[in-house]
């Protein structure tokens, strides 16, 4: 078996989006009140990463049933050996996440905010994890994974710690959510060739690459828009305009897609880097901002 390919399925930046965006939520709940359960905190923390690569592994184990998702020199009993330890994978990552949430219930400390929170999230984990074959779902797919991994992060650290809303967690959550989209597209750009070569539908090879491209630049603007607009309608400007510091990052990723739009060659790695620090620096600040004050 390669042990190699059974790790491809981890995705090191979306576990890293996915613990700060969660940091920044219960850093929130620590800015409004105070972090109510320390053990509660970390137990979120882990049930999410869990969760998250749970669901990557129930993508790869569709995706390895699929002849256009794996090497064409993969042997029928390599696909076996693969199906088999992506299936012990996400059932020993489901058992230990579900054994986190079966905790929180014994203690009774899921309460019902939570508790739909968590049905959410598994929904749309589901969907996700099977969004890669089926085609209807395929072309939401950066949608699924935006949410899964900046949308509920945050919500469930806020909510894991206090039982009220407040309008602060939306203003943080929507301006990381077209900067993340744009992530996506960017990921699928990349592959484009290739996954139109085997047939394989993506939001990009549904709306076209130039479609794609200009989305993508419209997005990142989007993304400041909603963090200047966060401000305007009463986020304190003290903790939002260290986020603004990340702009000349956002327009040089701007610049670099239209380059690559105009014909130039791409330079995609640099893209990727500017793109991400883009989506990771704003949310580290904004978390670090809650938690120090």
């Amino acid at each position: 078996m390669n042990f190699k390919a059974l790790l491809k399925p981890i995705r090191g930046f979306r576990l890293l989006a996915v613990l700060l965006t969660y940091a920044l939520g219960a850093g929130l709940a620590q800015y409004l009140e105070s972090v109510k359960s320390w053990p509660v905190l970390l137990g979120g923390a882990a049930f999410l990463v869990l969760a998250v690569l749970t669901f990557d592994y129930l993508r790869a184990l569709r995706e390895i049933n699929d002849p256009r998702f794996r090497p064409a020199e993969q042997t029928p009993n390599e696909v076996r050996q693969m199906r088999l330890g992506l299936s012990a994978i996400s059932a020993t990552l489901l058992t230990v996440a579900a054994t986190i949430v079966i905790g929180w219930m014994v203690r009774g400390q899921l309460w019902q905010g939570v508790s739909v929170l968590l049905l959410a999230f598994a929904a749309i984990g589901v969907a996700y994890a099977l969004s890669s074959p089926f085609e209807k779902l395929a072309p939401i797919q950066p949608l699924l994974e935006t949410v899964l991994v900046v949308v509920i992060p945050p919500a469930l650290g806020y909510f894991l710690q206090l039982h009220t809303m407040h309008r602060f967690l939306t203003m943080v959550v929507l301006g990381t959510v077209p900067l993340y989209l744009a992530y996506g597209l960017l990921t699928q750009l990349i592959r484009f060739g290739q996954d139109q070569q085997k047939g394989i539908t993506t939001t990009v090879t549904a709306i076209g690459w130039e479609t794609a491209m200009v989305l993508h630049n419209a997005l990142i603007l989007l993304g400041y828009v909603l963090f200047a607009l966060a401000s305007l309608l009463g986020f304190p400007w003290i903790l939002m305009w260290p986020v603004f510091l990340t702009l000349p990052l956002g327009l040089a990723e701007f610049w670099l897609m239209e380059r690559v739009r105009r014909g130039y060659k791409p330079l995609w790695g640099v893209m990727k880097f500017a793109l991400g620090s883009t989506i990771l620096i704003p949310v580290y600040l904004l978390a670090f901002a809650f938690w120090i004050r």
